[in-house]
This record gives structure tokens, C-alpha cells and sequence, in this order.
């Protein structure tokens, strides 16, 4: 092997003094035939070795090109990176290992300084890579305020076209830090919606080009980065009020940004806040649409303003292209139309509720509700038919948690409280048009048919 070596580097070499005796330039970096000749001698043997998973010996050829052509090309660093991590497993001593990573550390930034210009793989992807293994090495020791300081001047320049996993080590580091430092909370809130954005952009672009590898790549760092932020519990609504509240007032004109801070604050629950209304109401002004008007409906009921809010959630049900919204606007209604006591309009609502959002339950227990309410109303002056009435009762809230499981404790709860007020079987005989079994059509403005049952 190593004849076949020698006689491989002695060809190269010819070749290459040729080529450096004509044109020894600035293009090739070399200041004489003996250096493009030392250059393709070390190259080839470091490659050899490097394939041979020879990687003591491939070091000592490799550190020659790494040392006095580090501007040559950039597979001195990517073979670098796979030298020196096999030589920082072998290492002899601990001293021996983090004089290796130092160098390991050393070959990513030499890799940013003179190829961090790569359109493919630039300096945010090094930085991925590099903080991959600068974690792996540091352990607990890593300095995550290091790496946030790496990566904050990369993101802000790249943006949306920062490589995926600078993305999430930038967001990461800035949950870190929010761990060691709580006045970073604000800083990191911003952080991941700003990342999170990015992501979204991204993953957009890729789904244009019809790249669904990138996708997939991006997907799984959103999801992640999604995953940390919600067991973080940084974004509650006072903190979203406190960074977005004080510049509604000075943006109310500005559409994106009411579109941002509306999404925001949904995606964290906060659609019962201020701050939400505030931009809400700004919003609808611009551009009216289903989440401004739900925005306006819900500050409205929130202030007691019943008429208000029933006419800007008809708004956001005639401009909502969604049924599940729709679905969620009609319950509203139909809670609103409960609490008033109109029966009749409140089932109506309830029904359209369910009939645009598929498995929703709530609004059937409303109508079970409803239904208990009005069973002495319906029946003034005879208890035995009101206690019929719960029959219908106990069905209702059975089909509830019959097409959405989970209203099973709530359906559960009626059901066991309105099967104990069922008519007696001596109530029954007093009643001989009345039989257990049987079916039964409750009058009244309920008009629903049930099965007489007795306890």
C-alpha cells in the first residue's frame, strides 16, 4: 500500500510543479512550485490515510495543509472536523483531549473566516455544526450566553435563511439564559417569536420549491422550539402586554404588525387580554376579518355589552372561511342567548355550532342544561312529566360525550345528577297513559321525543 502511495503522490507531484511553474499566482494561493507540490503531497496522503480510518497519521499530514494553505479549499475543514474528533476519542490524556477540541473549535472559526461566505454553507451553518460539538465536548460547562452572542449578529443578518439548527440553538440559548437570568424573559419571549416566524417563512419558501426535505427539517426544529417554549411558560399575557402594549397606540395603522401580535397572542391563550381587544379593534379598522371581529365580540361581552358583541360575532361567522371557528362563534351565541333565557334562539345557535364543528359536545350539555332548566316550566302542573323531562336530559348529555370524549366528566355529572329525579315506578301507575319503556314527546318549546324511564 504504501508503494502504490508513493507512486501516487510522485505523479501529483509532477503535475502540479508543472502547473505552479506556469502559473504560480495569486488564483492558487501558492508562493512557488514547492509549495503547490508540498500542498498536493500532504493533500494526498492525509486523503489516504483519512480512507484508510487511519486518522493519528492522516492529523500530522492534514495539520501541514491546515497550518500553511488554510485558504485553499473547504475540504480541509470538513476532513478536519472527522480528524480531529476521532483523535479527540483516542487521546491519551485529558490534557491531550482539550488541546484537540480547542482545535476542533479553532477549525470551525477558521472555516467561518475564510469560506463563511459559502451560499450553501455559510457561517450560520458552521455555527450549527460548531456549537453541535461544542455542546457534545462542554457538557454542563457550555457556556449557552457564549453561544447566543454567536449566533444573535448571524440570525439577525440571515433572518428567515438561517440554517434550521442555528435557529434552534439561538432560541435554545435564549431559554437558557432566561433560566439563569429572569429579566431575560422579555429578550426571550422575542426571541422565539421572532425564530418561530422565521421558520414559518421558511418552511413556506420550501413548500413553493417543492423541497419537502427542507420542510420536514424545518418542521422538526419549529416543533421543537414550540415544545421548549410552552414548558417554558415565558409567555404569559402579562408579559405579552408588557413588550406589545405599550406600541399599539403608535402602530394602529400598521397592518402586519397588528397581524403578528393577534397571532401571538392567540398561539399563548391570550384572546381575553387588553392587548388583544386593543389590537383587535385597530385591526378591524384596517382590514375587517373573523379574528379582529371575535376580538371586538369578545372585549364587548367581557364589558356586559350583549348587543355588541352578538353583532360583531355575526361578523366574524359571515367573514370566517373556518367552520371550527364558526362553530366555536355559534356556541358563544348560544351561551349569550342562554344567559338571557331566550331557549329557543340559544338551541338554535347550538345546533349550527355543531353542525359547522364536527365531535363539539359543549353545545349539546348546553342544550341538556337548557333542557333541566325549563322541565317544571314546560310541565307547571304535572311534576310526574317534568321528571320525564330529565330522561331527555340524561340523553342529551349521553350523545355529548358520545360524539366528543372529552366532555365525559361533564356529561357523566348530569347524567348521574338527572337519572336520580326519573319518575318512581308507583309514579308511573298513577299515571295509566304513562308507561316505563314508552316512548314520550316533552311539549312546550322543547318538542323532542324520549324513552319514559323509572328509577
Amino acid at each position: 500500500m504504501k508503494k502504490l502511495l508513493l507512486s501516487f503522490v510522485a505523479m501529483l507531484s509532477i503535475g502540479a510543479m508543472s502547473f505552479a511553474q506556469s502559473n504560480v499566482s495569486d488564483k492558487t494561493g501558492f508562493k512557488s512550485a514547492e509549495d503547490s507540490i508540498n500542498y498536493v503531497k500532504n493533500t494526498a496522503y492525509y486523503k489516504t490515510y483519512k480512507k484508510s480510518n487511519n486518522y493519528v497519521d492522516a492529523y500530522n499530514f492534514w495539520k501541514k495543509i491546515y497550518d500553511n494553505y488554510p485558504a485553499q479549499t473547504k475540504d480541509i475543514y470538513i476532513d478536519g472536523v472527522d480528524i480531529i474528533k476521532d483523535n479527540i476519542e483516542h487521546a491519551k490524556t485529558p490534557e491531550e483531549k482539550q488541546k484537540f477540541i480547542g482545535e476542533l473549535m479553532g477549525v470551525y472559526d477558521n472555516r467561518i473566516k475564510y469560506f463563511g461566505d459559502d451560499p450553501d454553507y455559510g457561517t450560520d451553518y458552521i455555527l450549527g455544526s460548531k456549537i453541535d460539538d461544542y455542546i457534545k465536548y462542554f457538557g454542563d460547562k457550555a457556556d449557552y450566553t457564549k453561544i447566543y452572542d454567536w449566533l444573535k449578529p448571524v440570525v439577525a443578518e440571515k433572518k428567515e435563511k438561517t440554517d434550521p439548527l442555528a435557529l434552534y440553538y439561538y432560541s435554545y440559548s435564549s431559554l437558557v439564559k432566561l433560566s439563569k437570568d429572569p429579566a431575560h424573559k422579555d429578550t426571550y419571549v422575542k426571541d422565539h417569536f421572532m425564530v418561530d416566524d422565521f421558520y414559518k417563512q421558511a418552511i413556506s419558501a420550501a413548500e413553493a420549491n417543492g423541497n419537502t426535505d427542507a420542510v420536514k427539517n424545518y418542521e422538526g426544529f419549529k416543533q421543537s422550539a414550540e415544545a421548549a417554549f410552552a414548558a417554558s411558560g415565558a409567555a404569559d399575557c402579562a408579559t405579552m402586554e408588557k413588550i406589545y402594549g405599550p406600541q399599539i397606540a403608535e402602530k394602529k395603522t400598521d397592518k402586519e404588525f397588528l397581524q403578528t401580535v393577534l397571532s401571538l397572542l392567540g398561539s399563548v391563550g391570550c384572546t381575553e387580554s387588553n392587548l388583544y381587544f386593543a389590537a383587535s379593534e385597530a385591526m378591524y379598522q384596517i382590514e375587517p376579518s373573523a379574528s379582529a371581529a371575535l376580538g371586538i365580540a369578545g372585549k364587548a361581552y367581557k364589558e356586559g355589552n350583549t348587543a355588541r358583541a352578538e353583532k360583531y360575532y355575526n361578523e366574524a361567522i359571515s367573514l370566517s372561511k373556518d367552520a371550527n371557528e364558526k362553530g366555536e362563534v355559534y356556541y358563544m351565541l348560544a351561551v349569550m342567548a342562554y344567559d338571557r333565557g331566550q331557549y329557543s334562539t340559544a338551541r338554535n345557535y347550538a345546533n349550527s355550532a355543531m353542525a359547522n364543528k364536527k365531535g363539539f359536545g359543549a353545545p349539546m350539555l348546553l342544550i341538556a342544561n337548557m333542557y333541566a332548566a325549563t322541565a317544571k316550566s314546560v310541565y307547571p302542573d304535572d311534576p310526574i312529566r317534568q321528571r320525564i323531562v330529565y330522561c331527555l336530559v340524561v340523553d342529551k348529555a349521553a350523545q355529548a360525550k358520545s360524539i366528543d370524549p372529552s366532555v365525559t366528566a361533564q356529561a357523566n355529572s348530569i347524567i348521574n345528577r338527572y337519572a336520580g329525579y326519573y319518575p318512581a315506578k308507583e309514579d308511573i301507575f298513577m299515571h295509566p297513559d304513562l308507561k316505563a319503556g314508552q316512548s314520550f314527546t316533552v311539549g312546550g318549546w322543547i318538542g323532542e321525543t324520549t324513552t319514559i324511564r323509572v328509577k
